[in-house]
């Protein structure tokens, strides 16, 4: 009964995130930053205006202009332009924007020397001496996408082939010992016909999961410039804040021999792996990555994510097709010879 009510409310859950899902959108990074092939670099000032200063901010995607020069300043458009939203930025305060003629560099095909010089006219006070921000468009080297896939294939492989050589033992040992009862563990581990090696690495390889991707949103969530970060880091979380706790709760269920457990994990490691995640393998690609603590480790937390919740779920079915049903843990034999006395 406990099993059936557990898979009960698990399909519940499954069927409550799709439809959820249907109608939300899924980021790859916090406040809805990509990864990009490219990003911007400042040169300088031409010439040198004294306390003022711009700099790059979310891995390239806008520009942070700090005005400490006590005269009003402004960000011109380009010759010809209707746009009229470039911020005019009074003494003390600060301005970021996404300027047009960076996005039109950054959509242009790799130069043969990987730079791309753009300029940006600048209005200080009355305007008489003509400012401008120098700066370059800069294709830093690609990864090697093929070392992330890898990693990501081989985190998916690794608990799949766990669980299946747990099962495969413990059935071993069912068979050795048919009169044990199947909700009892034996002296190896074992309930339930699932051992304790089978368990474990389920219930460890979700948690690593939910972990992995815990961090990669909040290393996400610390590249934006403006907000509060918890706000941040819950918004570009998304229907993942249901699905951490699911997956703590079937990693510890599932560590407790509880049925419920690697129902749970399935359903944590699908709507990671396969509804959340998926946006972010563009990270393999590309060379820059809105992440505070380094492209490469976020390409590592994202193969934990992608391939270790398909191994989830794939080892959470094999732990559940192993699982023998309520009312069959105690052989017709056993039960025969135990109504006599």
């Amino acid at each position: 009964m406990r099993r059936v009510a557990a898979r009960l409310i698990t399909t519940a859950l499954i069927s409550a995130v799709a439809v959820l899902v249907s109608d939300g959108v899924a980021w790859a990074h916090a406040g809805g930053l990509t990864s990009s092939s490219n990003e911007p670099v400042v040169v300088g000032i031409q010439p040198p205006v004294p306390g003022l200063t711009v700099t790059v901010v979310e891995a390239g995607a806008r520009l942070r202009l700090d005005n400490r020069t006590g005269q009003r300043v402004g960000v011109l458009p380009p010759p010809g332009s209707v746009i009229n939203a470039l911020p005019v930025v009074d003494p003390g305060d600060v301005a970021l924007w996404s300027d047009p003629r960076i996005v039109a560099a950054s959509t242009k095909s790799r130069p043969p020397d990987a730079r791309l010089a753009w300029r940006i006219p600048l209005r200080v006070g009355d305007g008489t001496v003509p400012i401008e921000l120098v700066g370059e468009q800069r294709w830093p080297p690609p990864p090697d996408a093929g070392l992330w896939w890898l990693l990501t294939a081989g985190a998916l492989v690794l608990p799949v082939g766990l669980v299946a050589l747990g099962n495969r033992s413990s059935g071993r040992r069912v068979l050795k010992s048919p009169t044990q009862c199947a909700e009892s563990p034996d002296s190896r581990g074992t309930r339930g016909g699932v051992s304790a090696v089978s368990r474990w690495t389920l219930a460890v390889a979700t948690a690593v999961v939910m972990g992995a991707h815990v961090v990669h949103m909040y290393g996400s969530a610390l590249v934006v410039a403006q907000g509060t970060l918890i706000w941040v880091f819950l918004a570009a979380a998304g229907f993942a804040v249901v699905g951490w706790p699911i997956g703590a709760a079937g990693a510890w269920l599932t560590a407790r021999g509880r049925p419920a457990g690697p129902l749970l994990c399935l359903v944590a490691g699908a709507l990671l792996a396969i509804i959340i995640a998926p946006a972010d393998v563009f990270s393999f690609h590309d060379a820059v990555i809105p992440f505070a603590w380094g492209p490469d480790l976020d390409r590592l937390l994202i193969a934990l994510t992608v391939g270790g919740g398909l191994g989830v779920v794939a080892a959470a079915w094999l732990l559940m097709r192993r699982t023998p049903a309520t009312g069959s843990a105690v052989p017709p034999a056993t039960e025969a010879s135990g109504g006599q006395s």
